[in-house]
């Protein structure tokens, strides 16, 4: 599955979330949606504010909010660096974080 992170800077203070994926199962800071309700090549449009958009089986676009008090402000515009192709896992943080 290729999931792409959609970096929303926020005011308050926040860690970025937890994406892990579990066969159809996307996972973001413990809240499980099940993508096997999708029809096999079929797509739905996103009924959570995690999720950015059209969803399919195969591609996601998760919300990833922010602050920058944890983060770094300058993080990379590099698109690339924001996708993931996993078929199991949890996915790494791609931001910098601020030296403590």
């Amino acid at each position: 599955m290729k999931i792409k992170l959609n970096p929303i800077v926020v005011s308050q203070s926040k860690q970025a979330p937890v994406i892990s994926l579990s066969g159809l199962v996307l996972t973001i800071d413990g809240q499980k949606i099940d993508l096997s309700t999708i029809p096999v090549g079929g797509q739905a449009e996103s009924d959570t504010d995690l999720l950015q958009g059209i969803v399919t089986r195969d591609e996601v676009t998760v919300n990833y909010p922010y602050s920058t008090d944890i983060y770094k402000s300058n993080q990379s515009t590099n698109k690339q660096d924001y996708e993931f192709d996993i078929t199991e896992g949890t996915i790494s943080c791609p931001l910098k974080r601020r030296n403590a």
